[in-house]
Formats: structure tokens, sequence, C-alpha cells
């Protein structure tokens, strides 16, 4: 009598809780609808209004959910139908990130992310693109259509509706109130679509840039899907150093447990143990995948790194007492010939001092004024400058493709001190054209989209310190003033006239934490008043 009595109660209970979810959803579908139809006409959800009612509808579709689960567990297995919607929606970003993504599904990844308020607030947009592209990498089979979609969704979802692109002109004020802002998630898809294409510099590029951004303008979880690839992608160039800076950032489990396996194999105190690594292994996904890994940290012991044997001074034991030229030029093959990244200051040294005393000792320049004039040449300077600026030539290339510090190789003799000014010039020329570059642009009001803005910044940034990397303090002096008034004019550009705020505040945030680190207090007050601006 009792279970008789109760189940038609809860058959109504249930259909009152399907009715209610049923209108949510076809509110939710309108919704999707109208701002596909006219963007520009459809209401902003980080408006106090409508996230009243977006918190309204949450706890109604809450409702009908328990009301769903408990018709399910009292046997009304078609509740089943409607509770997976339901529970999409109560959360949508685990629903994205748990199935959809996994399961390669581009579209709707990224509609079911496009509802995560709480996880993409800052981005919405750039979050359902991310998703999409991430569901794209992580499809069984390549697909043109689906990779032509999401390049639209992430690429071309800032260019103009009707197609036309910028006639030297700046873009009217309509096109750019419905061209949507690029934020950090939209740069992590950028770099998430470049990664599927295999552009992997670029991703790496986008990646990393995606930490410039101000955390209003950034959410979180692009913050820790950036981190997360970086630390990946590390290890599987065997750079385990840079794995365990990632993981000290934090950022979930998979990166917890790259950065135990990185500790290990470094030998970084404290050194995490085997119970420690599978715990790590055991709740960190895609587990077959990284157990080779695991076991490979496990095999490494306490992690004390293997001694390497040293190499061998190149060619300085097959050279004769006394034939300085010779040494300088075996010494110098032997520089040329190593890999890159391979060259140490001690190499350097050795390498200068040889061609300082080849091309100083008097007996050297004996033999080549000899020579010379066997040949008919007019004298031993006539050979000697050519000479050594082939040399430097040749030593500028060396330290740039193996980007060697500039505290390796500073004071370390005539020869090297001349490598290191042409260097500095050759490096200072480059960074100024590329400014002339944006300052002729930005001043003919030529827009790209605006993550095509950001890679030339992320481009131009990592030119600039590139070269302050290689030649140190002296370049950073020497380029900034440049560097900042044609960096500040393309930024207010972008901030004020593209309403690309976003990148414009990163713009005005790396320019005022350089002016603070080179003690320009007047360029530093400029910067601080426009990064108070906001995003």
């Amino acid at each position: 009598m009792a279970g008789g009595a109760v189940r038609p109660r809860l058959e109504i209970a249930v259909t009152l809780g399907v009715l209610l979810a049923l209108a949510v959803v076809a509110r939710l579908v309108i919704e999707v609808i109208a701002r596909k139809i006219s963007p520009s006409a459809s209401p902003h959800l980080d408006v106090p209004g409508a996230s009243v009612r977006l918190v309204a509808a949450w706890h109604h579709v809450a409702l009908a959910a328990v009301l769903l689960a408990i018709g399910l567990a009292a046997g009304q297995l078609w509740s089943a139908l409607l509770l997976a919607p339901l529970a999409a929606l109560l959360a949508p970003w685990p629903a994205a990130r748990l199935a959809l993504i996994p399961l390669g599904l581009p579209r709707a990844a990224c509609w079911v992310a496009s509802l995560s308020e709480w996880t993409w607030r800052a981005d919405r947009r750039g979050g359902a693109a991310l998703a999409a592209a991430w569901a794209l990498c992580r499809a069984r089979r390549p697909d043109p259509a689906a990779e032509a979609w999401v390049s639209d969704l992430v690429e071309g979802a800032s260019l103009r509706r009707d197609g036309a692109g910028a006639r030297g002109g700046a873009a009217p004020a309509r096109d750019a109130a419905r061209r949507p802002p690029l934020r950090g998630a939209g740069v992590a898809a950028g770099a998430m679509l470049a990664a599927y294409r295999g552009d992997v510099e670029g991703a790496r590029a986008l990646f990393e840039s995606v930490a410039a951004l101000d955390e209003r303008a950034c959410p979180r979880e692009a913050r820790r899907i950036a981190a997360g690839w970086l630390a990946a992608e590390a290890a599987s160039r065997g750079d385990w150093a840079a794995v365990l800076e990632r993981a000290r950032e934090g950022g979930g489990r998979a990166l917890a447990l790259l950065g135990a396996v990185a500790a290990r194999l470094l030998g970084e105190a404290p050194t995490p143990g085997a119970l420690e690594l599978w715990l790590r292994w055991l709740a960190a996904p895609r587990r077959r995948a990284t157990l080779p890994l695991v076991r490979r940290a496990l095999a490494a012991g306490d992690g004390a790194p293997r001694p390497e044997p040293e190499a061998p001074e190149p060619c300085a034991a097959k050279v004769a007492e006394g034939d300085l030229w010779s040494r300088a030029v075996l010494l110098h093959a032997g520089l040329l010939l190593r890999a890159d990244g391979a060259i140490s200051g001690d190499d350097l040294r050795r390498l200068g001092g040889a061609w300082d005393a080849a091309l100083e000792d008097e007996r050297a320049q004996a033999e080549l004024r000899e020579r010379a004039r066997s040949l008919g040449a007019s004298g031993a300077q006539a050979a000697l400058g050519p000479l050594a600026r082939a040399v430097e030539e040749d030593l500028a290339a060396a330290l740039r493709a193996a980007r060697v510090p500039h505290a390796d190789w500073n004071d370390l003799g005539a020869t090297i001190g001349r490598t290191r000014r042409r260097l500095r010039d050759e490096l200072l020329s480059e960074v100024e054209l590329a400014c002339d570059a944006l300052r002729r642009r930005v001043d003919e009001a030529r827009e790209l989209p605006p993550l095509a803005e950001w890679r030339e910044w992320t481009s131009l940034r990592a030119q600039y310190e590139g070269a302050a990397a290689l030649v140190g303090l002296e370049f950073r002096r020497l380029a900034f003033p440049k560097v900042h008034a044609d960096v500040c004019h393309a930024a207010v550009w972008l901030f004020n006239t593209r309403k690309e705020r976003a990148i414009g505040n990163a713009m005005f945030r790396w320019l005022l934490a350089e002016a603070e680190a080179l003690d320009d207090a007047r360029i530093a007050g400029l910067q601080r008043g426009n990064v108070a601006c906001g995003v």
C-alpha cells in the first residue's frame, strides 16, 4: 500500500522536474541561437543581472537533476536519457574535459565548454575555442573539415564578418564592436591549434606567453593547461630541469607526476620515494602513457645524475709546439663542428686566447708577411684584417646558435671582445628593424587579427630578450628607448582603437618591468599609469 502510494507521487515529481529541465534547456538554446544570429545584440554574461539569471537557471537545472536521479533510483530508466545532458549543464567543463575532449569531438566540446561560466568567466569564447582545439588534437583521425572549423573559430573569430580585410584605414566602429577581444584562453587555443599543425616552436611560444597576461584577462584553467603542455613538451625533449620548474608552479595531477619524475631523475631534494611516485601515477590521467616514465624514474635509484665523461680539448694534442696558427685554426674548426648548445666559456677562452696569440705574435706576423710577399700581396695587415673579421663572424654565428649567456664570455680577450661588439651591433640593428616595421604598420593602421597581433608582439619580445641574454645589460640600455617608443605606440593603438585591452595591458606591463629593471623612473611612471587603465 505505502509503496503503491509513493510511486505515483514520485512519477509526478519526476515529470515536473523533466518539464522544468526542458524549459531551462529551451531557454539556453534560444540564447545560443540569438547569439549566433546577432552577436552584437546578445547580452554579456559578465553583467550582474546576467550572472543572477545564470545562477537561478543553474539551481533549476540542479533541482531537475536531483529529481531525475531519484526517478532513476526508483526504476525509471528513461530518466537517464535526460540526466546525462543535465549533468553536462551542471558541470559543463568537467563534462567537456573528461568526456568530449578525449573522444575528439570539437563541436560538442566547444558548445559544452561555452556553458561553463565558473571556469571561463574571464574568457568564455576563448575557453570554448580552447576546448575545440584540444578535442581536435585528441581526435583519432585527421579531419580536414573539423580542422577548418576549429581554425575559423580560433583564428577567424577576430576577422570581419563580411570577410573583408583592412584596406589601409581604420576599421569601422561597428566591426570593432563585433569582434571578440583576445584573452588568455584564446591565446591558449591558438597554441593548441599550432601544436595540432606540428608547429611546436610556435605552440611553445604561445603557451609561454599565456603567463604574461593579466589574471583578470586569463582564466586559471588556461594557465594550468599551458603549464601542463609545456611540461609534457619539455619532458619529450628530455629537458627535466624545465619540467621541474613548471611543476613547482602547480598545475594539476599530470604536472605533479611529471615534477616527481623530474625531481627523481635530477636528484633534486626532496627526492620523492617509490611509494609517492606510484601514488602520483595512480592519481594522474593517462596512466598507460606515463608508465614508462615512472619505471625510468624508479630505475634511476635516488635520482643522482650519471657523470658524463669530459670531452678532451679538440685537436690541441695534434699541434706542434709553437705553431700558433695551426692551433688557432684547429680549435676554431673544432668549435664550429660542435652541436648547438655544446659551447662553454672554457671553449671560448681557449679559442679566443689562441687567436689573440696568433694575431699578435711577432713571429706569426713575420711568417704572414713572408707568405703575403710570395703571393704578391701588399703586406700582412691586408691579410690580417679580412682574417680577423672572418673569425669574428664565425664566432658570432656560433654564439647565436648555441645561445651562450653573456656571463660565460665576458672579458675573454681582444678577439672575443671584438666578437661581442659585432654581435651587439647585429642584434641591435635587427631589433630596431623589427620595431620600425611594427611602428610603420601601426601608423598605416594595417590591422591584423588579434592572435596575429599577439604573435608579432611575443616574437619581438623574444627577440629582445634573447639578444639581452647574449650581450647583456649594455644591449638593454641601448635598445630599450627605441623598443619602448614603438611598442608603447602600438600598445596604445591596440588598447584604445582596436579595443584589445588585454594585449595592450600585457605590453604595458612588460615595458614597466623593463623600465624598473633599468632604473628609468620617467618611463616607469608613464607605464604605471597605462597599466592602471586595466584590461
